[in-house]
């Protein structure tokens, strides 16, 4: 486990997940951490060597401010520093919602970073795109999240219980919640990220101007799920623009999946990535 730190104080995690190969990082969602990726890592470990990220307040990036920052800028310093740790760019990366935005952002600002991207929803909507404020309900729900439990079994019987991670392979949300909890005084378990740490984010979602994607010339497939699969159908519609946008973008649909899809079927989240990405590594 190796510590990024920002100017801040605030850090970011990087997690040795193995394998061998090209190393190829894994970017997670909002509220989400490296685990995330469980069931899709086994099946890209003969290939490459694979590494996750924790965002700052995820998994194990505890946060250590109660006002820690969490401006879109951070997430994209933390994707850049993993950079040295796993021997310097260009590098081969995936990312999820959050973590797919933040591997865009981290490009665009420091071009040639990467050789291929794959990324799932990533979430940059266009100039006079509605962000979501703090009467929004992604943004209530989020606040109003339980964050403590009695023992990390009670926690995940509740995750597994409902949507969105009752469609989801059990063993990825087990390694969520093993990664995103800790233990507290009293005995019980706490999350992570907080329920106002994620809604904070979503508050700060910011717009780019499409036109300057075309800079991004390396290879990059932007996969999306079904519209409607969840309260936000948001990520799904953006995939399409988005990849038109890219200077070497395509389109990628899981039709069968929701905005969670690398959790929901890992083996073929990974056909896709390694569809993308062995051909680049060979290059």
């Amino acid at each position: 486990m190796i510590r990024l730190t920002g100017s801040d104080g605030e850090h970011a995690v990087l997690h040795d997940m193995g394998g061998s190969g090209a190393p190829l990082l894994l970017t997670h969602g909002n509220s989400l951490n490296a685990g995330m990726w469980a069931t899709v890592v086994p099946h890209l470990q003969d290939g490459f060597r694979c590494w996750g990220l924790d965002f700052r307040g995820h998994g194990a990036a505890r946060p250590q401010h109660d006002d820690m920052s969490v401006e879109r800028s951070r997430f994209v310093d933390e994707v850049l520093a993993a950079a040295g740790p796993l021997g310097g760019e260009p590098l081969l990366a995936a990312g999820h919602s959050l973590g797919g935005s933040s591997l865009l952002l981290a490009e665009l600002a420091q071009p040639g970073s990467y050789t291929g991207l794959w990324l799932y929803e990533p979430l940059l909507a266009p100039p006079g795109s509605p962000r979501p404020e703090a009467d929004h309900p992604l943004v209530q729900a989020s606040r109003r999240r339980r964050i403590h439990f009695e023992s990390l079994d009670e926690a995940y019987e509740r995750f597994v219980s409902k949507p969105p991670f009752s469609g989801c392979e059990p063993e990825a949300v087990r390694a969520y919640l093993e990664l995103g909890t800790y233990p507290t005084d009293d005995g019980a378990v706490r999350l992570s990220c907080s329920g106002d740490t994620e809604a904070r984010i979503y508050v700060t979602g910011l717009s780019i101007e499409y036109t300057r994607l075309g800079t991004i010339r390396c290879p990059a497939v932007v996969a999306r799920g079904g519209s409607g699969a969840m309260r936000n159908d948001i990520p799904p519609k953006l995939a399409q623009p988005i990849a038109e946008a890219l200077g070497d973008g395509r389109l990628e649909v899981f039709s069968e999946f929701g905005h969670f899809g690398p959790m929901q079927d890992g083996a073929a989240i990974a056909r896709s990535i390694r569809s993308h990405l062995e051909p680049l590594v060979a290059a």
